[in-house]
């Protein structure tokens, strides 16, 4: 008993260092807490046990879950409407999924007794492994990957080559090795030292580096951001005044070359709008050369599509590939489909279009995606390079005011980065943005406000490394070197210093 309580202090630090590295991520955007926390928990783990270092892991997930997504709490419980304790529940079992990766890192490094192996291999590859699958399994949950956190740092130059998981690897490498300088003397010390230099000094060329070009012409845009409130959306009254709304805003903005509306603006089936709304308005595009894109839901035989549509000269869709679990289609339903009685979920019966379909606007290629689709970079980039502009529009409304907007908004500046595109980011009540192709804010609208975003933008022509090979250099970099510490330990060379 004495022992287990001694331990008490190690594990309620590793929930604190958890909860702490949120700070890391906007809305704050500390990224300085994107190296402490993970330094406080690998001290942790350096003297504990395979046993002890998952549930150090296990904890340090616990505070950087429970805090960083208890958004989603707000989003079953105040907009899908289930009872208080049904959504503490999901979102409880939901964080203690999640927790379990952070606790696999913990026991995978465990396993290797050469302290500095540990710190320079085992831990960044296994941290970043273990962060991909996390953004693949069961469909995927990539939010809060640890690469986000220095957007607005040197180390976003890593971007456009490697991606969020390469300026991850890095941290967790930059960490390991400034322990490493801490914990030894002499030649590993000046060699660790060293690599610190190194890394940095590659990092601020690659800053020179421009890997994308802007076209010759500049089109215009305005992004519309209606603040329809998630209460409100599907309520018959407010049918002809979100209709209304819309209109209005894009009769004041028809000297734009393009205008952009959010994630199912007109809340219903195209196929209803279309006669007397969207026929008209057609006609008004034409006439003034306007390209309009707009979020609605769409029909192909028995098939529900949540899509992006273009009107203007003519009609194009993209319907959205990678649909949300429990929100836009029940996983299992013919076991788990009793959610629907305690979850309001307005389109939960969607389904996924099969193709990366590009649309045409305003003379450009657009790459487009709805939602949380934008948290998916490797998908994003089979678009490109043909794609000269992304567009990405969303309902953020069902977060309400909580950390998951901002949140949302720095993933979309990470994929801008990336690909070396500027990002057009249409949202229900906020945050709307207009993102340069370096993943920097050009404009950005006020939350919960009815707003109109107004810039000229440049397309890009070229390719990014990362739009040519995505994930697969960071994944067979850090899948070789993991293999490579764990052969060395099981040659017989897994010492304790």
């Amino acid at each position: 008993m004495t022992s287990s309580f001694r331990g008490l202090p190690r594990y309620l630090l590793s929930v604190i260092a958890g909860g702490s590295l949120v700070g890391a991520f906007a809305p704050l955007e500390w990224w300085l807490l994107g190296f402490i926390s993970p330094t406080v928990l690998i001290v942790l783990w350096l003297p504990s046990s395979s046993r002890q270092a998952l549930g150090l892991g296990y904890f340090f997930g616990l505070g950087f879950f429970g805090v960083g997504v208890s958004w989603v709490y707000n989003s079953i419980h105040e907009f899908g409407h289930a009872p208080p304790l049904f959504a503490a529940a999901l979102t409880l079992l939901f964080v203690l999924v999640l927790s379990s990766f952070p606790a696999a890192v913990g026991w995978i490094q465990a396993q290797c007794r050469q302290r500095s192996l540990r710190l320079i291999v085992v831990i960044p590859s296994a941290w970043i492994l273990l962060e991909w699958l996390r953004g693949w399994i069961f469909t995927g949950f990539p939010w809060l990957q640890l690469g986000y956190s220095q957007l607005d740092t040197p180390l976003a130059a890593i971007g456009p080559v490697f991606g969020v998981l390469g300026i991850g690897w890095v941290i967790m490498l930059l960490v390991g090795l400034t322990v490493t300088v801490v914990l030894n003397t002499g030649k590993a010390r000046w060699l660790a030292l060293a690599s610190i230099v190194l890394v940095i000094g590659a990092t601020l060329l690659l800053q020179q580096v421009e890997w994308t070009r802007a076209k010759d012409k500049p089109i215009s845009v305005a992004l519309i951001q209606g603040n329809i409130a998630q209460e409100n959306k599907w309520q018959d009254e407010w049918l002809l005044p979100t209709i209304k709304r819309y209109n209005d805003l894009t009769m004041k903005n028809l000297d734009r070359d393009l205008v952009v509306w959010p994630e199912v603006a007109l809340p219903g089936y195209y196929k209803y709008f279309k006669p007397n709304v969207l026929k008209p308005l057609q006609r008004r595009l034409q006439n003034s050369e306007t390209d309009l894109l707009f979020g609605i839901l769409s029909q192909e035989g028995n098939r529900n599509h949540n899509s992006l549509m273009k009107l203007g000269e003519d009609t194009e869709v993209y319907h959205k590939r990678h649909l949300v679990p429990f929100g836009e289609y029940i996983p299992l339903r013919q076991w788990l489909s009793w959610l629907n009685q305690w979850v309001v979920l307005p389109a939960s019966n969607m389904d996924s279009g099969s193709q990366p379909t590009l649309l045409h606007a305003a003379g450009e290629a657009i790459a487009g995606s709805i939602c949380y689709e934008d948290a998916y970079g490797n998908e994003m980039a089979q678009m490109l390079p043909t794609a000269s502009v992304l567009v990405n529009v969303s309902n953020d409304a069902w977060f309400g005011d909580s950390l998951a907007p901002q949140q949302h908004l720095q993933i979309a500046r990470m994929r801008a980065l990336e690909l070396g595109r500027p990002m057009l980011r249409a949202t229900n009540t906020g945050v709307s943005a207009i993102v340069n192709y370096k993943g920097g804010l050009d404009v950005v609208s006020v939350q919960f406000e009815i707003d109109v975003l107004k810039a000229m933008i440049w397309p890009r022509d070229g390719a990014t490394p990362f739009i040519n090979w995505g994930n697969i250099p960071v994944l067979m970099l850090n899948i070789s070197l993991i293999l490579t510490a764990f052969a060395t330990c099981l040659l017989g060379l897994n010492r304790t210093t």
